[in-house]
Protein backbone atom coordinates (compact mmCIF):
# COMPACT_ATOMS: atom_id res chain seq x y z
CA UNK A 1 0.00 0.00 0.00
CA UNK A 2 0.99 3.51 -0.56
CA UNK A 3 1.79 5.49 1.98
CA UNK A 4 0.84 9.05 2.61
CA UNK A 5 1.27 11.32 5.22
CA UNK A 6 0.63 15.25 5.56
CA UNK A 7 2.68 17.45 7.98
CA UNK A 8 2.11 21.34 8.97
CA UNK A 9 4.97 24.07 8.66
CA UNK A 10 5.87 25.35 11.96
CA UNK A 11 7.08 28.55 13.15
CA UNK A 12 9.93 29.97 12.52
CA UNK A 13 13.38 29.02 14.39
CA UNK A 14 14.83 31.40 16.25
CA UNK A 15 17.69 33.58 15.06
CA UNK A 16 21.22 33.55 16.49
CA UNK A 17 22.45 36.98 18.22
CA UNK A 18 24.45 39.21 15.91
CA UNK A 19 28.24 39.84 16.24
CA UNK A 20 29.75 43.01 16.10
CA UNK A 21 32.90 42.52 13.47
CA UNK A 22 35.34 45.32 12.85
CA UNK A 23 34.68 47.59 10.49
CA UNK A 24 36.56 45.90 7.66
CA UNK A 25 35.88 45.75 3.66
CA UNK A 26 33.74 42.57 3.11
CA UNK A 27 34.98 39.65 0.52
CA UNK A 28 33.21 39.46 -2.68
CA UNK A 29 30.78 37.23 -2.76
CA UNK A 30 31.25 33.91 -4.83
CA UNK A 31 29.98 33.72 -7.88
CA UNK A 32 28.88 30.30 -8.92
CA UNK A 33 29.66 28.78 -12.42
CA UNK A 34 28.18 25.27 -13.97
CA UNK A 35 30.00 22.71 -13.19
CA UNK A 36 29.79 19.28 -15.68
CA UNK A 37 31.45 15.99 -16.38
CA UNK A 38 30.82 12.93 -18.43
CA UNK A 39 30.04 10.13 -15.75
CA UNK A 40 31.85 7.35 -17.18
CA UNK A 41 34.39 8.42 -19.29
CA UNK A 42 35.85 6.19 -22.00
CA UNK A 43 33.09 3.94 -22.22
CA UNK A 44 30.29 3.38 -24.17
CA UNK A 45 26.61 3.33 -23.53
CA UNK A 46 26.37 -0.57 -23.74
CA UNK A 47 29.87 -0.86 -21.46
CA UNK A 48 28.07 1.63 -19.25
CA UNK A 49 24.69 -0.75 -19.04
CA UNK A 50 26.04 -3.90 -18.80
CA UNK A 51 28.44 -2.38 -15.68
CA UNK A 52 25.78 -0.93 -13.77
CA UNK A 53 23.62 -3.83 -14.23
CA UNK A 54 26.27 -6.48 -13.09
CA UNK A 55 26.86 -4.24 -10.28
CA UNK A 56 23.70 -3.38 -8.31
CA UNK A 57 22.07 -6.55 -7.78
CA UNK A 58 19.48 -6.84 -5.51
CA UNK A 59 21.50 -7.17 -2.48
CA UNK A 60 23.48 -3.88 -2.95
CA UNK A 61 20.70 -2.45 -3.74
CA UNK A 62 18.91 -3.81 -0.55
CA UNK A 63 22.32 -2.79 1.73
CA UNK A 64 22.36 1.15 0.36
CA UNK A 65 22.45 3.31 2.81
CA UNK A 66 20.41 6.42 2.81
CA UNK A 67 22.83 9.22 2.07
CA UNK A 68 22.38 13.10 3.38
CA UNK A 69 23.73 16.24 3.35
CA UNK A 70 25.36 17.19 6.52
CA UNK A 71 24.25 20.74 8.04
CA UNK A 72 27.28 21.55 9.15
CA UNK A 73 28.15 22.21 5.01
CA UNK A 74 28.54 25.61 4.70
CA UNK A 75 26.59 28.69 3.66
CA UNK A 76 29.37 31.46 1.45
CA UNK A 77 26.62 34.36 1.04
CA UNK A 78 26.88 34.15 -2.36
CA UNK A 79 24.48 36.74 -3.84
CA UNK A 80 21.62 34.19 -4.81
CA UNK A 81 19.21 36.02 -7.45
CA UNK A 82 16.07 36.24 -5.19
CA UNK A 83 14.58 39.27 -7.20
CA UNK A 84 14.58 37.48 -10.41
CA UNK A 85 11.25 36.91 -12.04
CA UNK A 86 9.67 33.64 -12.04
CA UNK A 87 10.20 31.78 -15.16
CA UNK A 88 8.65 28.04 -16.27
CA UNK A 89 12.09 26.56 -18.37
CA UNK A 90 9.92 23.29 -18.76
CA UNK A 91 6.43 21.49 -18.83
CA UNK A 92 5.35 18.67 -17.54
CA UNK A 93 5.16 15.41 -20.06
CA UNK A 94 3.14 12.23 -19.83
CA UNK A 95 5.26 9.08 -20.99
CA UNK A 96 5.01 8.42 -24.55
CA UNK A 97 2.49 5.74 -26.10
CA UNK A 98 -0.55 6.18 -24.11
CA UNK A 99 1.58 4.94 -21.02
CA UNK A 100 0.71 6.30 -17.31
CA UNK A 101 3.18 8.22 -14.87
CA UNK A 102 0.67 6.83 -11.89
CA UNK A 103 -1.21 4.87 -10.50
CA UNK A 104 -2.88 7.21 -8.16
CA UNK A 105 -2.19 10.65 -6.90
CA UNK A 106 0.10 9.42 -4.09
CA UNK A 107 2.41 7.49 -6.53
CA UNK A 108 4.68 8.60 -9.59
CA UNK A 109 6.67 6.65 -11.81
CA UNK A 110 8.19 10.25 -12.75
CA UNK A 111 9.64 10.09 -9.46
CA UNK A 112 12.22 7.41 -8.03
CA UNK A 113 15.21 6.46 -6.45
CA UNK A 114 19.26 7.02 -7.31
CA UNK A 115 21.65 4.84 -6.97
CA UNK A 116 25.56 4.85 -6.72
CA UNK A 117 28.95 4.04 -5.48
CA UNK A 118 30.67 6.98 -3.28
CA UNK A 119 34.72 6.98 -4.42
CA UNK A 120 35.10 7.32 -0.83
CA UNK A 121 33.17 4.39 0.32
CA UNK A 122 30.06 2.62 0.15
CA UNK A 123 27.00 2.63 -1.96
CA UNK A 124 24.49 4.67 -1.08
CA UNK A 125 20.31 5.68 -2.47
CA UNK A 126 18.73 8.95 -3.03
CA UNK A 127 15.81 10.37 -4.64
CA UNK A 128 14.94 11.64 -7.66
CA UNK A 129 12.58 12.99 -10.50
CA UNK A 130 12.94 13.07 -14.30
CA UNK A 131 12.42 16.44 -15.78
CA UNK A 132 11.16 17.07 -19.21
CA UNK A 133 13.79 18.59 -21.52
CA UNK A 134 14.25 18.94 -25.25
CA UNK A 135 16.05 15.58 -25.00
CA UNK A 136 13.96 13.80 -22.68
CA UNK A 137 16.80 12.13 -20.78
CA UNK A 138 17.75 14.72 -17.50
CA UNK A 139 16.90 13.81 -13.98
CA UNK A 140 16.39 16.41 -11.24
CA UNK A 141 18.57 15.23 -7.89
CA UNK A 142 20.84 16.85 -4.93
CA UNK A 143 24.03 17.86 -5.67
CA UNK A 144 25.48 15.38 -2.93
CA UNK A 145 23.82 12.77 -4.91
CA UNK A 146 26.33 13.26 -7.71
CA UNK A 147 29.13 14.80 -5.90
CA UNK A 148 30.38 14.98 -2.45
CA UNK A 149 31.47 18.37 -2.38
CA UNK A 150 34.44 20.64 -2.23
CA UNK A 151 36.79 19.04 -4.83
CA UNK A 152 36.35 15.30 -4.84
CA UNK A 153 35.79 13.14 -7.35
CA UNK A 154 32.20 12.36 -8.65
CA UNK A 155 30.24 9.23 -7.88
CA UNK A 156 29.93 5.94 -9.84
CA UNK A 157 27.95 3.51 -10.63
CA UNK A 158 25.44 6.12 -10.87
CA UNK A 159 21.35 4.83 -11.58
CA UNK A 160 18.10 6.46 -11.73
CA UNK A 161 15.07 3.98 -11.15
CA UNK A 162 11.97 5.61 -11.99
CA UNK A 163 8.70 4.37 -9.50
CA UNK A 164 10.55 2.47 -7.29
CA UNK A 165 8.61 0.52 -4.55
CA UNK A 166 10.34 -1.98 -2.73
CA UNK A 167 12.91 -3.45 -4.67
CA UNK A 168 10.78 -3.10 -8.15
CA UNK A 169 12.29 -1.50 -11.49
CA UNK A 170 8.91 -1.11 -12.85
CA UNK A 171 10.10 1.44 -15.88
CA UNK A 172 13.68 0.14 -16.30
CA UNK A 173 17.02 1.51 -14.85
CA UNK A 174 18.31 4.63 -16.46
CA UNK A 175 22.09 5.10 -16.26
CA UNK A 176 24.07 8.33 -16.25
CA UNK A 177 26.11 9.75 -19.18
CA UNK A 178 26.61 13.70 -18.09
CA UNK A 179 26.13 15.08 -14.76
CA UNK A 180 26.05 18.87 -14.46
CA UNK A 181 25.95 20.82 -10.89
CA UNK A 182 27.10 24.27 -9.69
CA UNK A 183 30.95 24.58 -8.39
CA UNK A 184 28.95 26.00 -5.36
CA UNK A 185 28.26 22.81 -4.57
CA UNK A 186 31.14 20.88 -6.33
CA UNK A 187 34.10 23.04 -5.34
CA UNK A 188 32.30 24.82 -2.30
CA UNK A 189 29.64 22.37 -0.97
CA UNK A 190 27.37 25.00 -0.27
CA UNK A 191 24.08 23.74 0.83
CA UNK A 192 22.11 26.89 -1.33
CA UNK A 193 23.72 25.24 -4.64
CA UNK A 194 22.79 21.89 -3.80
CA UNK A 195 21.28 20.49 -6.84
CA UNK A 196 22.07 18.22 -9.82
CA UNK A 197 20.81 17.37 -13.37
CA UNK A 198 21.98 13.90 -15.18
CA UNK A 199 21.72 13.43 -18.62
CA UNK A 200 20.81 9.46 -19.06
CA UNK A 201 21.44 6.65 -21.51
CA UNK A 202 18.41 4.74 -22.33
CA UNK A 203 17.11 1.85 -20.32
CA UNK A 204 17.85 -1.64 -21.70
CA UNK A 205 14.54 -1.29 -23.32
CA UNK A 206 15.66 1.54 -25.59
CA UNK A 207 13.70 4.09 -24.19
CA UNK A 208 14.45 7.67 -22.47
CA UNK A 209 13.56 8.23 -19.24
CA UNK A 210 10.62 10.67 -19.43
CA UNK A 211 9.03 8.85 -22.42
CA UNK A 212 8.86 5.38 -20.14
CA UNK A 213 8.05 7.42 -16.97
CA UNK A 214 7.04 10.84 -17.68
CA UNK A 215 8.84 14.41 -16.45
CA UNK A 216 7.84 16.94 -14.10
CA UNK A 217 7.99 20.84 -15.07
CA UNK A 218 10.62 23.25 -13.80
CA UNK A 219 10.27 26.75 -12.63
CA UNK A 220 13.08 29.27 -11.40
CA UNK A 221 12.34 32.20 -9.06
CA UNK A 222 9.43 30.68 -7.76
CA UNK A 223 9.35 32.79 -4.71
CA UNK A 224 9.76 31.26 -1.19
CA UNK A 225 5.76 30.85 -0.37
CA UNK A 226 4.77 27.81 -2.76
CA UNK A 227 2.27 24.93 -1.29
CA UNK A 228 4.43 21.70 -2.85
CA UNK A 229 4.21 17.82 -2.83
CA UNK A 230 7.85 16.60 -1.43
CA UNK A 231 8.02 13.46 -2.90
CA UNK A 232 10.93 10.63 -2.40
CA UNK A 233 12.40 7.61 -0.11
CA UNK A 234 13.15 8.79 3.33
CA UNK A 235 14.68 6.11 5.33
CA UNK A 236 12.72 6.90 7.99
CA UNK A 237 9.24 5.70 6.54
CA UNK A 238 9.15 2.36 5.64
CA UNK A 239 13.13 2.12 5.66
CA UNK A 240 13.51 4.08 2.76
CA UNK A 241 11.44 1.49 0.20
CA UNK A 242 8.24 3.06 -0.21
CA UNK A 243 7.59 6.40 -1.84
CA UNK A 244 6.14 9.05 0.65
CA UNK A 245 4.92 12.42 0.13
CA UNK A 246 4.72 15.45 2.79
CA UNK A 247 2.69 18.54 1.79
CA UNK A 248 2.18 22.00 2.60
CA UNK A 249 3.11 26.19 2.36
CA UNK A 250 7.26 26.57 2.24
CA UNK A 251 8.92 29.36 3.98
CA UNK A 252 12.32 30.57 3.67
CA UNK A 253 14.62 29.26 6.24
CA UNK A 254 16.13 32.08 8.20
CA UNK A 255 19.51 33.28 6.84
CA UNK A 256 19.71 31.49 4.04
CA UNK A 257 18.53 31.12 0.53
CA UNK A 258 16.74 28.25 0.97
CA UNK A 259 12.81 26.80 1.04
CA UNK A 260 11.75 25.26 4.07
CA UNK A 261 9.02 23.09 5.58
CA UNK A 262 8.77 20.58 8.51
CA UNK A 263 8.31 17.27 6.85
CA UNK A 264 10.62 15.50 9.07
CA UNK A 265 11.92 13.53 5.70
CA UNK A 266 15.60 11.62 6.71
CA UNK A 267 18.33 10.66 4.61
CA UNK A 268 17.42 8.87 1.45
CA UNK A 269 14.93 11.33 0.73
CA UNK A 270 17.86 13.35 -0.80
CA UNK A 271 17.34 15.03 -4.17
CA UNK A 272 13.72 14.34 -3.77
CA UNK A 273 11.54 17.09 -5.95
CA UNK A 274 10.27 19.90 -3.98
CA UNK A 275 6.43 19.90 -6.65
CA UNK A 276 4.59 22.42 -7.18
CA UNK A 277 0.86 22.61 -8.79
CA UNK A 278 1.29 18.49 -8.19
CA UNK A 279 -1.57 17.05 -10.26
CA UNK A 280 -3.65 13.90 -10.50
CA UNK A 281 -1.62 12.60 -12.44
CA UNK A 282 1.66 12.42 -10.70
CA UNK A 283 3.44 15.36 -12.75
CA UNK A 284 4.07 18.52 -11.45
CA UNK A 285 6.73 21.43 -11.26
CA UNK A 286 9.77 21.21 -9.11
CA UNK A 287 10.80 23.98 -7.70
CA UNK A 288 13.68 22.49 -5.24
CA UNK A 289 14.97 19.40 -4.63
CA UNK A 290 15.44 17.84 -1.26
CA UNK A 291 19.35 18.93 0.74
CA UNK A 292 18.81 17.67 4.20
CA UNK A 293 17.11 17.78 7.22
CA UNK A 294 18.23 20.12 10.50
CA UNK A 295 20.60 18.59 12.75
CA UNK A 296 18.64 20.14 15.81
CA UNK A 297 15.47 17.66 15.95
CA UNK A 298 12.50 20.29 14.66
CA UNK A 299 12.26 18.50 11.16
CA UNK A 300 12.44 20.92 9.08
CA UNK A 301 13.66 19.95 5.71
CA UNK A 302 15.61 22.65 3.45
CA UNK A 303 15.97 23.00 -0.58
CA UNK A 304 18.04 25.44 -2.55
CA UNK A 305 15.96 27.93 -4.13
CA UNK A 306 16.30 27.38 -7.46
CA UNK A 307 17.25 31.34 -9.11
CA UNK A 308 18.39 31.84 -12.76
CA UNK A 309 21.71 29.90 -12.47
CA UNK A 310 19.68 26.66 -11.84
CA UNK A 311 17.99 27.65 -15.04
CA UNK A 312 21.43 27.90 -16.67
CA UNK A 313 22.41 24.31 -15.42
CA UNK A 314 19.44 22.90 -16.34
CA UNK A 315 20.09 24.31 -19.89
CA UNK A 316 23.19 22.96 -20.34
CA UNK A 317 21.61 19.57 -19.51
CA UNK A 318 17.96 19.81 -21.67
CA UNK A 319 19.05 19.35 -24.83
CA UNK A 320 22.03 17.08 -24.89
CA UNK A 321 22.14 13.37 -26.26
CA UNK A 322 24.75 10.30 -26.12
Amino acid sequence: MFRRTLLAVVSGLALTASVIAPATAAPAAPKSQISGTAANPGKSEAQVQKAVDEYWTTERMAEAKPATASFADQITKEAIDKAGKELVASQPASPAKGDVSTNDAWFSYTTGKVFYTDPRGGNWQCSGAAVNSGSKRVVVTAGHCVHPGSGTAWMQNWNFVPGYQRGSVPRGRFYAYWFWSSTGWTQRADRERDFAFVVTYNNASGQRVVDAAGGHGLIVNPGYSNFVHIAGYPGNRDGGEVQWYCWGTTDKWPGAALQRLGCNFGGGSSGGPWLRDYQPNGLGYVISDMHGIASDGSGYNAGPYYDNHVRDVFNQAANQNP
